[in-house]
């Protein structure tokens, strides 16, 4: 790592906020700042164990060596305590650059009490169409950095799957820079932990197409805030952006962010889409989507949220077919997961799925003793 950088990181992490404006009146934050602020202080071990499964290439002290000195042009370090944290604590960091083809790539599950810091670069250079898996478990407290720059006119199919465990607070910082005419389809499956924020933001420059799909979930006791900000700094860029996610038990699930269209992206359009789906009762969910749109010359921008729960007819034509309600939970639940990955090609999303499912089966397991044709539905609000 580039000293200058991890110190520069460590004196802006000694005086910022993780955060500088709450989220709402009511709510101080959606994400537990104090739980991470006592991981830091946390120290013991940290172990590394090999990701299941077959892949191309395994990230991390558990496989292949650090080659990349990060560097701050995506991440900015003065935004947040998270981010400067996420660079100081740095070990060393990892650079892919594909050429045309499928890549599936797993980093090496973090397991312990010490915080550990992990950073990927996906350099997609120009002209370049690439698909790539990129598998990231978590059992320790910290952050996973992915960070993605695609060039002029390339293409990428991208699907990120992570996977939280444990009692302790963690973090996904999730980047997506697009350069001119690139065209980026990605889509995020994660679940949840005592604490997980998953922290997504895309650039786009002029020309440039993004669709964008999060599927993500909380279970008993879980906390899951999951941010996607879309900035269009060029003109004629299309975003095309939704977020979704479940929650089951006394957990809460957070589907927010915010898109920004600036003076330069006249003639360009953008969609944003969050909803939250609650399984229980006691559930919690908040779907906030925001634009600020700094020009009046766009071809459209949209966006629109819902919270609910499944709709009294819905379970009862699933009933009325032979399901019964932990059934029926479950079939729409896998719906909404195909929806996630639909347009991806078949060869990036068997690992998605899998875990989406698993995701799934757990928290309608954990509700099933609840689950009732009578259950009250709600109105999308």
């Amino acid at each position: 790592m580039t000293s200058l950088l991890v110190e520069r990181a460590r004196r802006i992490a000694s005086t910022a906020l993780w955060q500088a404006v709450a989220d709402s009146p009511t709510t101080k934050n959606y994400t537990n700042w104090r739980l991470f602020e006592e991981a830091l202080n946390l120290s013991g071990p940290v172990s590394f164990s090999q990701p299941k499964g077959s892949w191309d290439m395994v990230l991390g002290p558990c496989g292949a060596s650090y080659n990349y000195d990060i560097d701050e042009s995506v991440l900015d370090l003065s935004a947040s305590k998270l981010y400067a944290e996420h660079v100081a604590r740095l070990a060393g960091a990892h650079k892919l650059e594909p050429t045309s083809g499928t890549y599936r790539i797993a980093l090496c599950r973090p397991e312990g009490d010490g915080w550990y810091s992990y950073h990927l670069l996906i350099n997609v250079n120009e002209g370049v169409s690439a698909n790539i898996l990129v598998y990231a478990p978590r059992a320790s407290p910290g952050t996973t950095g992915i960070e993605v720059r695609a060039k002029r006119n390339s293409n990428l199919n991208l699907v990120i799957v992570a996977e939280p465990q444990a009692e302790k607070p963690m973090a996904f910082i999730l980047r997506r820079a697009l350069g001119v005419g690139a065209k980026v389809r990605s889509t995020v499956v994660s679940g949840g932990s005592v604490m997980t924020r998953v922290d997504e933001q895309s650039l786009l420059s002029s020309g440039s197409q993004l669709v964008h799909r999060s599927f993500v979930a909380s279970s008993e006791g879980q906390t899951v805030d999951d941010v996607i900000d879309t900035v269009q700094t060029g003109h004629d860029s299309t975003a095309d952006v939704t977020g979704f996610g479940f929650s089951s038990g006394r957990s809460l699930v957070s589907v927010r962010g915010t898109v920004i269209m600036n003076p330069q992206s006249y003639g360009s359009s953008s969609s944003f889409v969050v909803e939250a789906l609650l399984l229980s009762e006691e559930s919690r969910a908040y779907t906030m989507p925001m634009m600020r749109i700094d020009t009046g010359d766009i071809r459209a921008a949209s966006h629109r949220a819902a919270q609910y729960r499944v709709p009294l007819d819905q379970l009862f034509y699933l009933e009325s077919r032979g399901l019964n309600g932990q059934e029926a939970f479950e079939l729409l639940l896998r719906g909404k997961l195909q929806s996630t990955l639909d347009g991806l090609p078949a060869e990036l999303t068997f690992q998605a799925e899998d875990l989406g499912l698993r995701l799934i089966k757990k928290a309608v397991e954990a509700i099933a003793a609840k689950v009732t044709p009578q259950q009250e539905a709600r109105a999308p609000s």
